[in-house]
């Protein structure tokens, strides 16, 4: 018992560094991103500038991965790497992930931070785990504490961070889940509170969330139109999937790194002169979409969608890495406001059903996709998001099983 108490205060301690250390990672490059993208364009007039922003970003993103290797890793990745090993590299490792992080996302890479963030808190806690003898047992466990607590800080909800209990526990021993839930929240709470704490220091205030009408009107059209949503967003979830693969296969074709970072970098120059709305992942964007989308018709908004999502894994198969959730949620945001665009019928319901039920397909996680879009929708529409993304899952998995029984 003194053990798991003492074992308690540590995880506060490390989800609280793990919290300060996503939010100066942040801080970074955000800075970053504003000297490219705001301070440099106020200064000088530079014709298609996201073209040519896109195109020198690629030149130095192939650059690394020629020098240094595939970085920044990505949660997977730090996961599989320590189940093979025991262990996460910490040595030049943490440094080529900030470097190679920091480079993607401030030449405007539809990805995020997150891929970058676990590899370097894998390699801290491969580093607390040679040098504190006592923690080397349970590397793993906190491990996948830091890497909740990291989910949570970044996307501001603890409930993202204790996420891994439901997903990945199989046990059914209720005591032992109950103490993880204790240590997965506790970790994960610090992990915010970290966060929030040096992220006070930036200029720059960091929203995600989507905009609808304090009053909800509930119309019961809604009724009929959900499920329809349902399908909608579960058939996107499959395409994000399929584009995956498409643009994985695509890369393979070309060998040399750096002719791959520069055709990126000219497609993403290329969508970004098309809409802003298609750089970076889409976090700071999220909130001013959403009060102007009602607005858009159709046809915009489903291109904006799928574009998104294509070039997210465009992104990341021809070597700029990072972080898929951030543009996944964005996507199916943008495809959900194309749904309600045609049945107009309490729009923040309809979209809640669409985007937890493509989130779920995408990540493969009902649980982490709930505590996801839980701080991010209104909490009128929980009850419709817990539905859409646990029937998801449940319809995927039986379709899987029968699809296996038949072969």
């Amino acid at each position: 018992m003194k053990f798991s108490v003492l074992f308690l205060i540590y995880s506060c301690i490390l989800g609280l560094l793990v919290g300060i250390v996503a939010a100066i990672f942040l801080l970074v490059t955000n800075f970053f991103i504003d000297v490219v993208w705001q301070k440099i364009p106020a200064m000088v007039n530079i014709p298609l500038y996201p073209l040519f922003i896109g195109l020198l970003g690629g030149a130095l993103v192939g650059l690394i991965q020629k020098n240094i290797g595939s970085y920044p890793t990505t949660i997977e990745e730090t996961l599989s790497e320590f189940k093979r090993s025991n262990r996460v590299s910490y040595k030049g490792s943490i440094g080529k992930n900030c470097l190679s992080a920091t480079v993607v996302l401030m030449f405007g890479a539809s990805l995020g931070p997150e891929a970058a963030l676990a590899g370097i808190v894998g390699g801290l806690i491969t580093w607390m785990g040679d040098h504190l003898k006592w923690t080397f047992e349970r590397k793993e466990e906190l491990l996948k504490l830091s890497i909740g607590a990291m989910l949570a800080a970044i996307f501001r909800t603890p409930l993202a961070g204790i996420s891994g209990v439901f997903d990945h526990n199989q046990s059914f021993d209720v005591t032992n889940k109950l103490k993880k839930i204790v240590l997965y929240t506790v970790s994960a709470l610090f992990g915010l509170i970290g966060f929030l704490v040096i992220e006070h220091f930036s200029p720059e205030e960091s929203v995600f969330s989507i905009h609808f009408s304090n009053t909800v009107q509930w119309e019961w059209q809604a009724i009929l139109v959900s499920p329809l949503g349902w399908g909608i967003g579960g058939l996107f979830g499959l395409i994000f999937l399929k584009l995956e693969k498409l643009t994985n296969q695509l890369a393979k074709k070309i060998d040399d790194p750096m002719v791959k970072t520069m055709i990126a970098g000219a497609f993403l120059g290329i969508f970004g002169i098309w809409s802003p709305y298609f750089l970076f992942s889409g976090e700071h964007q999220l909130l001013p979409f959403s009060k102007e989308a009602l607005q858009l018709t159709f046809f915009p908004l489903l291109l904006l969608g799928i574009g998104k999502a294509f070039l997210s894994n465009f992104c990341f198969s021809f070597g700029w890495r990072g972080g898929k959730i951030f543009p996944a949620i964005f996507s199916s945001t943008a495809i959900g406001f194309a749904f309600v665009s045609l049945f107009p019928y309490t729009p923040g319901l309809v979209i809640g059903v669409i985007v937890a039920a493509s989130l779920t397909i995408i990540l493969e996680q009902p649980y982490l996709s709930i505590g996801l879009l839980l701080f991010l929708f209104p909490i009128q529409f929980i009850p419709a998001i817990l539905i859409s993304s646990l029937g998801i899952h449940t319809v995927k998995k039986y379709v899987q099983k029968k699809f296996l029984l038949n072969r």
